[in-house]
């Protein structure tokens, strides 16, 4: 069991979607949600709350990349900020997720994010050499229309997990048309 999230924003008066990329490991060359296992005691929405804050290295809410690291107070401090997100949107669209084809049990949140330039972020990653952060990633912004083409056309370019989730291109088609709309 386990759940994550695709945080997305409207940048530039088009939806669109955050997925990272990882260059070592079983994961190398995918786009990639942001989650993970249940942890003790934890729902679903918990945990991909948490995995979202883990897995930026607390770089994402941080206003000073120098100091963000994945340790267990900046972690913390950040938890609130991401649950925040989930409630403004959840609140408003409790249906933005998305099960895992069965057998398995995985939750897959759709959450809107303030957009952040993650240029900076992937630098960090890309320039540490002290070993501050427990694994290299990028981050990538995907644009609605493109993520779709990729469902339909590239599946292969997305995470298993991701390609698996029921009925993500019909939620990502209504989240973009939702935000249009409103623009």
């Amino acid at each position: 069991m386990g759940a994550g999230v695709i945080p997305f924003a409207v940048h530039q008066a088009a939806v669109h979607f955050l997925f990272q990329s990882t260059f070592s490991g079983r994961k190398t060359g995918y786009l990639i949600d942001f989650g993970g296992g249940l942890g003790e005691g934890e729902g679903f929405r918990r945990t991909a709350v948490r995995e979202f804050v883990e897995e930026t290295e607390t770089m994402y809410f941080s206003e000073d990349l120098q100091r963000a690291c994945r340790d267990a107070d900046q972690v913390n401090d950040q938890i609130p900020i991401v649950e925040a997100l989930f409630e403004k949107t959840l609140s408003r669209h409790p249906d933005w997720w998305c099960s895992r084809l069965p057998p398995k049990r995985w939750r897959t949140y759709f959450i809107e994010f303030p957009y952040r330039d993650v240029a900076s972020l992937n630098r960090e990653w890309r320039d540490d050499s002290t070993g501050r952060f427990k694994k290299r990633r990028e981050l990538q912004w995907i644009p609605a229309d493109e993520l779709l083409d990729l469902y339909q056309y590239r599946p292969e370019r997305l995470w298993k997990r991701v390609r698996q989730l029921e009925q993500a291109p019909d939620l990502i088609r209504e989240i973009a048309s939702l935000h249009h709309r409103a623009s």
